[in-house]
């Protein structure tokens, strides 16, 4: 039974998430344009005239994300020092959401600040519910695995498919997440992820988008940001498919 008190939380939370679009907007108009391109490219016009995102589109939508976030996270998780945290980093990540989705850049000042809310999350978890990481190493386990993963699928990609998988920004981004995360989780968010972007591809192909075709791909960041969060606010329901696996792999063993 859920009581009172977390019910308003998670109002205000959803309000508090909501509101967060507008902010959202106005940073990712005022970074350096330099910021949203690779390396090697200089800034277009566009980039350079500080007005990248609309408030009335991408603003409503950055800001009902994270009212769902924000809010699902108190139901699921309850009030908790993790929670604090997790607001921040989903706050993040829907800045590197939206910029990988317009520009197909993640930004390697979002990704350090990621990394850096990642370490205080998995600190503060150590130190009290231990949800995702129980060992001090878990962490660093937990970004070798994701950025691991992706780095073996780029391989494979580009000896196999002779073709680029994924960008530097999405392991980079993997890593950090890792951190938070832990090995089994961070695995869990890559399979969910990659499901969420099969679902998103094939509702773009049957609608009739050129998705697919020579020089139009899907950037993979969004979805590794939705899957973040939604591997965060999910938690017990996994510990509880953790849970029922492990019973019954304990059932198969016994004389």
């Amino acid at each position: 039974m859920v009581s009172t008190t977390t019910i308003i939380a998670a109002i205000l939370m959803a309000v508090l998430g909501f509101a967060a679009g507008l902010p959202g907007c106005l940073i990712l108009n005022r970074i350096p344009a330099k910021w949203l391109c690779d390396y090697d490219e200089e800034p277009s016009e566009e980039l350079k005239s500080g007005k990248r995102y609309v408030f009335k589109k991408h603003g409503l939508i950055m800001g009902a994300s994270l009212a769902v976030a924000f809010a699902a996270s108190v139901m699921t998780n309850g009030l908790s020092a993790e929670l604090f945290v997790a607001v921040v980093i989903f706050f993040v990540l829907a800045l590197v959401a939206a910029s990988d989705a317009k520009y197909t850049i993640i930004p390697d000042q979002f990704t350090i600040a990621v990394a850096v809310f990642a370490i205080a999350f998995a600190v503060t978890d150590l130190l009290t519910t231990k949800s995702f990481v129980s060992k001090w190493y878990e962490p660093l386990i937990g970004a070798a695995a994701g950025a691991g993963f992706l780095v073996l699928l780029d391989l494979f990609s580009m000896f196999v498919l002779k073709k680029e998988g994924f960008g530097f920004g999405d392991i980079k981004l993997l890593a950090a997440l890792g951190v938070m995360l832990g090995w089994k989780y961070v695995l869990v968010m890559i399979v969910l992820a990659s499901f969420i972007a099969a679902i998103h591809f094939l509702v773009l192909i049957f609608a009739g988008d050129d998705i697919g075709k020579e020089g139009k791909y899907l950037p993979m960041g969004p979805y590794l940001c939705i899957a973040a969060a939604a591997t965060v606010v999910s938690r017990p329901w996994f510990e509880s498919l953790f849970a029922m696996y492990k019973a019954v792999l304990e059932m198969d063993t016994l004389p």
